[in-house]
């Protein structure tokens, strides 16, 4: 039973790697993403891309550090 769930918990982490990989792979600076928060959607431009974390300035030019996982790019913007 344990390593089912050890198998099942180690792919799940592995997509999730792969997902932000490629979530990474599309982001540039200046380009229009968004992510939510507490509060609701909030829209801004990359302004700096890290490893795991990528530093969006919204538009009202507050600045936040956001995971990979949470960012959604825009298309059109």
């Amino acid at each position: 039973m344990y390593d089912q769930q050890a198998l099942a918990c180690g792919n799940a982490l592995a997509l999730r790697a792969r997902q932000e990989l490629d979530v990474l792979s599309r982001l540039t600076l200046g380009q229009a993403v968004s992510f939510a928060t507490r509060e609701g959607q909030v829209f801004g431009r990359v302004i700096k891309i890290n490893c795991k974390t990528v530093v969006v300035q919204s538009e009202d030019n507050r600045q936040w550090k956001v995971s990979v996982g949470l960012i959604q790019p825009l298309r059109g913007v």
